[in-house]
């Protein structure tokens, strides 16, 4: 879906005929002969939908609608300043909708005029002699104490047209400056703490930048000299609460380039790979003010690198699991370690097809049930492996998980990869695949191979295959 913004420049006599038209429709007896548009005289602003990061997002009225747009031109030879107009909300019909029609500009454009459109931005910004197409960014700002915009609010768009040709209907593509991010309870959420998590969680954004630019920059590393690791973006609510709104749902944040960036660095980059502490990262606060904190990374398992924040992008988190006790003591411990205490189930694209994560590792096997039609010996049945991005040392095994095995005279074992001691048998998880290797005796029916790390339990169920 993209929204449609429509320019209509033409002669001024027009919009008054237009009045006149309005007038006479009342009366049939007074006909006026409309004016034709000039050839060649009409822009088309579009506004896309948010690209997609978790889920597609569909536009809003508000992530649409324009409160002031700023239509500069230069000249498309000298990239001299030609002229500014400004544009107020209220002149735009159908403001927010897919499309609207703005009035007549006043000025006439020229062939090989380049047009940059900006809306939403600070109230007063510098359309003077500094304007130039390298100081966009410097006469145009973000509104200076927007740290965050919630939802329903207005959100700072740039858009531009390389060079305007008279010979027919262009548009101009705006991008939203800002990137969306919600938080949401998956549908088979569980938990087994005495937490009502719709309604008492709140979640907050900390690491975040605190400006953003209009002009989208090559290069984006954020704001040198930021050092208040504590600075976060206000509590927000969970998409089940049950007084859900756009505002108390929503946030939009500047992009930064939080892959390779903290806040507390700016410029020296960090491991795309690898945690750090000082990067962005989005903590679930109990309402209760008792200093508890889990912390969520905005981290891509599929490919084992850490996110940037990109504008036009939507971000949402689900979470489907909360088994294990959040951080306490205040902020400075979830600043501190991983996401550790959080568990969430997520799809990859590989072959490893299920994951179960906490945000700091994550354990991956290639499917997450082993079918078989009657007892195997040393069957390959699947391949496994942690992921590790922080290089934290981890340890973990796999195990036949206790009363699960049935009939009670089955046995399910692990015939490999297996470490034999001289006292037990243990198997091992690495970072690497392995082939897992199973046997089973006296007609089982069904079993569960349990992986381990840390927090993580990661559960391989063994079926046999209902008979025809």
């Amino acid at each position: 879906m993209f929204h449609i913004l429509k320019f209509q420049v033409m002669r001024k006599m027009t919009l008054f005929i237009a009045v006149i038209l309005c007038c006479a429709a009342c009366n049939n007896e007074i006909e006026v002969p409309q004016e034709p548009e000039e050839t060649g005289r009409r822009l088309e602003l579009s506004i896309p939908d948010a690209a997609e990061v978790a889920v597609y997002s569909a536009a809003t009225v508000s992530e649409c609608r324009i409160d002031t747009l700023w239509v500069c031109v230069f000249d498309g030879s000298t990239s001299a300043k030609k002229w500014v107009e400004v544009i107020t909300g209220e002149r735009i019909i159908n403001n927010g909708q897919a499309t609207q029609l703005l009035p007549q500009l006043k000025n006439k454009l020229e062939n090989g005029d380049r047009i940059i459109c900006i809306a939403n931005t600070a109230q007063e910004p510098d359309t003077t002699s500094n304007l130039t197409l390298n100081t966009i960014n410097d006469c145009f700002h973000t509104k200076p104490e927007k740290l965050f915009y919630r939802g329903g609010e207005s959100l700072p768009m740039y858009g531009e047209i390389p060079s305007w040709s008279p010979a027919g209907a262009y548009t101009c593509r705006m991008i939203r400056a800002v990137a969306k991010v919600q938080v949401q309870l998956g549908a088979s959420f569980s938990t087994n703490l005495p937490i009502n998590f719709a309604q008492d969680v709140r979640w907050r954004i900390h690491n975040l930048s605190p400006a953003g630019f209009v002009q989208p920059k090559s290069t984006l590393t954020g704001f040198p000299g930021i050092s208040n690791i504590s600075m976060f973006a206000g509590s927000s609510r969970f998409l089940q609460y049950s007084g859900a709104t756009a505002a108390n749902t929503t946030l939009y944040i500047h992009e930064f380039q939080s892959s390779i960036h903290g806040i507390t660095d700016t410029i020296n980059p960090i491991d795309r790979n690898k945690w750090n502490g000082s990067r962005l990262c989005l903590m679930l606060v109990p309402e209760a003010p008792n200093g508890e904190h889990w912390r969520l990374e905005f981290y891509d398992h599929a490919k084992s690198e850490y996110l940037d924040m990109k504008r036009n992008h939507h971000y949402l988190f689900t979470i489907n699991k909360v088994n294990s006790p959040p951080y306490t003591g205040g902020a400075v411990p979830a600043f501190s370690h991983p996401g550790s205490n959080l568990e969430y189930i997520i799809r990859v694209d590989d072959n490893m097809q299920y994951i179960t994560s906490n945000g700091q590792y994550a354990i991956a096997t290639s499917v997450d049930t082993v079918w078989i039609s009657g007892d195997v010996t040393d069957q390959a049945v699947t391949t496994f492996r942690y992921i590790n991005p922080t290089e934290v040392a981890i340890g973990g095994q796999v195990t036949v998980e206790d009363g699960t095995v049935q009939p009670a005279n089955a046995t399910l074992e692990i015939t490999a990869p297996v470490t034999v001691y001289t006292d037990r048998s243990v198997v091992f998880i690495s970072a690497t695949n392995q082939t897992l290797r199973i046997t089973t005796t006296g007609n089982l029916t069904e079993g569960v191979i349990l992986f381990w790390v840390g927090n993580i339990y990661h559960r391989l169920h063994v079926k046999k295959r209902p008979s025809s």
